[in-house]
């Protein structure tokens, strides 16, 4: 079967440990025309999906998400992430740059062979619509996270380095695109998807709802408050509060379809074991006391996972960390879901001044799912705030937090066990928010620079 070969090259590019933009030229990969119809364009597709990396866990680390615990000093490599040593945050940062890259590099040839597929019917042209708009949309979610890792913080000179930008299939040995430039690419992938009416019945496949969920996240990230605004309304359009909470809520960390969700990948592989020592023994990171909820709020029993550790009984992380103590086999990775978008919404709302409008919508959330309410003296700057606390809450262990308190000038505090104090501080200044341009990248291309305070050779 022709696609057999082209997925075996694929197989290759994921074994590979090359520069990632280093990606192995056009003429590497099977037959042209093994890409040749919706069926075998959807295959190649869900081989994108594959390879997408999922650093969460990894991220919650070096968040504000976790404090360790009696158990952590028996894991140096986690230890050494969650206190950002520079060789660890180093060593993730070029898995990440080369899983992006080469999820890139596939999606690239997929857009470069999808003129040519030829279609039968008007369901067979919606169906390579849907595709294309899929892969335009996964190609941003990766360009997004790049240059989110990668770059200083958009609002620090929006004409600095960003990432680099593929411009066609093969080597190329660019220099690094500003990141007004790339946030003007991502917008066009996305804004070209958000275009086809795409609502898959399945889960695992990005829809049009999930391309303008990441165009609200994308103008956040860019301070255009309103343009987020607008494009996270039209996510939560035709949407209720109760399809966000409740049992739908609880839904999210179970294999099932669920109203909470907008997107979530489907994953075959164990996901958020590392944070386990052992099933009997416990984990070597524990929820953020200050990320903990109210015994009142219902996302409290999904959320959190009680356990004796150390002689006391530990609030652990819940969501997927819980299915895997209950061996429950984990089918979705939620990448973005409704309740996102509502936070997305209030802050941007917030942050055009609306004070009023922003804390209704939140408190109206956070009263559905018991968890008490912003008062009304609270407001603009602190408001702000109050909503991103809400928010680190949330989606604590979800590799989300990192993010935004990258994007919004925090610091994070790394605490001691049980989080009973804090050993040092991270300034939002301190020059490891900013990943390293890994090494691997200047073997092959001397044009691009390296991020400051890192050095070529970290390893």
């Amino acid at each position: 079967m022709k696609i057999y070969g082209f997925l075996c090259a694929i197989a290759l590019l994921m074994s590979g440990t090359s520069c990632s933009v280093d990606v192995p030229s056009p003429d590497l990969y099977s037959d042209p025309d093994a890409i040749s119809n919706v069926q075998s364009a959807r295959a190649l597709l869900t081989s994108c999906y594959l390879l997408y990396p999922h650093n969460e866990y990894e991220m919650s680390v070096l968040g504000n998400d976790f404090c360790p615990t009696s158990l952590s000093g028996k894991d140096i490599d986690q230890q050494n992430l969650y206190n950002w040593q520079d060789k660890s945050i180093s060593k993730l940062s070029a898995d990440m740059w080369l899983a992006y890259y080469n999820t890139i590099a596939n999606c690239d040839v997929l857009l470069e062979r999808l003129p040519s597929v030829k279609v039968s019917g008007d369901g067979e042209e919606k169906e390579k619509q849907a595709v294309e708009s899929e892969v335009k949309t996964l190609k941003a979610m990766c360009y997004f996270n790049l240059l989110r890792l990668f770059a200083t913080p958009y609002n620090q000179n929006p004409d600095g380095d960003g990432v680099i930008i593929k411009s066609h299939v093969g080597l190329e040995f660019c220099s690094r695109s500003s990141k007004r430039y790339c946030v003007e690419y991502i917008r066009a992938l996305l804004s070209d998807a958000a275009k086809t009416e795409n609502n898959p019945k399945s889960n695992g496949w990005l829809s049009q709802k999930a391309a303008l969920y990441l165009l609200s996240d994308l103008e956040l990230y860019a301070g255009n408050y309103q343009e987020a605004a607008d494009y996270a309304s039209s996510v939560l359009k035709g949407t209720a509060t109760e399809d966000y909470t409740g049992s739908n809520y609880a839904h999210l960390w179970e294999n099932v379809s669920c109203k909470a969700r907008i997107f979530a990948f489907s994953i075959g592989n164990s996901f958020y074991s590392s944070i386990q020592y052992g099933s009997k023994e416990g984990d070597f990171m524990a929820v953020n006391p200050h990320l903990l909820m109210a015994d009142s709020d219902v996302r409290r029993s999904s959320n959190e996972y009680e356990m004796e550790m150390a002689g006391k009984r530990r609030i652990l992380l819940g969501k997927y960390n819980r299915m895997n103590k209950e061996n429950k086999t984990i089918v979705y990775i939620n990448s973005m879901r409704y309740a996102g978008a509502l936070f997305i919404l209030a802050e941007a709302k917030a942050r055009l001044g609306l004070d009023d409008e922003a804390r209704t919508l939140i408190n109206t959330y956070l009263t559905a799912v018991n968890a008490g309410i912003i008062p009304e003296s609270i407001s603009g700057d602190e408001l702000i705030s109050a909503i991103i606390i809400q928010k680190n809450k949330e989606f604590a262990g979800e590799g989300v937090n990192w993010f935004d308190m990258k994007r919004t000038g925090s610091q994070i505090s790394r605490l001691g066990s049980w989080g009973q104090s804090v050993s040092s501080v991270i300034k939002s200044n301190d020059y490891r928010w900013t990943m390293p341009i890994p090494s691997s990248e200047y073997k092959y291309n001397d044009n691009v620079r390296q991020n400051d305070g890192w050095h070529i050779n970290v390893e």
